[in-house]
């Protein structure tokens, strides 16, 4: 199914987005949570996520760090519940921040400018608005050379998050999301999946190697869909579950299972804000970039969302 060709796909979707000029974007770097109570979901993230509270600041924001590198991965906001406050990307050095402010610009997006950022231990800042109506955030941070995942020793802990590694959002407007993510972003397409009619129904974005740091899902509504969590093995994804499954204090969703798009390892559950936590491993890296050619899974294909057990994905997801 080279360059997305499938028996039921019209021309319009026949192949990837170009990809425009890149923003720099080296990796995800935190996702920021809007919440009833911060407090409370901070409570919840400890006790149950396997997060450290490490900063409350004066407006109340509450900043949850996991086992990997960067200072936080999570942060709850005072705000309506589950909504997304910012979802913050990292770039490589500040001529990269001012890079991505002129291509923005050329791109007729006037990016926020944050000279300094109200946030603790945050640095300057651009952010823009995606078609679902998320706030983009690009900053410094943390530079690794592999995935965040790789840089750090499995922890003795369970359940431990190591890292924010992608966020997947709701498209009313699929083909707008993908040109945004594409054109604006400057991110690769690693795969989708689509529906009989051809159309995409979930599309992969990446910055580099690691299969996905970004995606769109087709949707009736724009919003979130999930946040995803890295893991550091397999054996931590299923101590992590049975934890979880153990405690009982956490709905848990979906999984384990192994998808296909990716190949990770995953499971699901809500956050006390209601919100879609995905936990997962072993998430595809992809070397031969110059060659890689992107797959299509059709949504009827039942190893695209589980290689393992063929399971359905739950309503709630859908």
């Amino acid at each position: 199914m080279d360059n997305f060709q499938t028996a039921d796909s019209p021309a319009q979707y026949s192949g990837p987005f170009n990809t425009a000029r890149p923003l720099g974007i080296d990796r995800a770097n935190y996702i920021a949570l809007q919440a009833d109570d911060p407090a409370a979901a901070a409570r919840f993230a400890q006790d149950h996520m396997g997060f450290y509270l490490v900063h409350v600041d004066k407006e109340g924001r509450h900043y949850l760090s996991a086992h990997g590198l960067d200072p936080y991965s999570l942060v709850y906001t005072r705000g309506q519940q589950g909504r997304v406050d910012h979802i913050s990307y990292v770039v490589h050095d500040i001529d990269d921040l001012l890079a991505a402010a002129e291509l923005l610009e050329q791109s007729h997006i006037a990016p926020d400018r944050l000279d300094q950022s109200p946030l603790w231990r945050h640095g300057p800042a651009l952010r823009f608005r995606n078609p679902s109506g998320q706030t983009i955030e690009l900053t410094t941070g943390v530079n690794t050379p592999v995935p965040m995942g790789a840089t750090v020793s499995a922890p003795q802990s369970a359940p431990a998050p190591i890292c924010f590694d992608h966020v997947v959002v709701r498209a009313t407007d699929v083909r707008g999301g993908y040109e945004f993510a594409s054109r604006v972003m400057g991110l690769k397409e690693s795969a989708r999946i689509v529906a009989p009619d051809g159309i995409p129904v979930l599309g992969f974005f990446r910055s580099h190697t690691l299969f996905h740091c970004y995606a769109v899902a087709r949707s009736q509504y724009d919003g979130l869909h999930h946040v995803q969590f890295t893991l550091k093995n397999p054996q931590s994804i299923h101590a992590a579950y049975e934890r979880m499954k153990q405690g009982r204090q956490v709905k848990l969703l979906w999984g384990p299972v192994r998808h296909g798009p990716g190949h990770n390892i995953a499971y699901y559950f809500n956050d006390y804000t209601g919100s879609i936590i995905e936990y997962s491993a072993e998430e595809e890296v992809i070397l031969n970039d110059a060659t890689y050619v992107p797959r299509a899974w059709p949504v009827t294909d039942p190893y695209s969302a589980d290689e393992w057990n063929r399971s359905p994905i739950p309503e709630v997801m859908m």
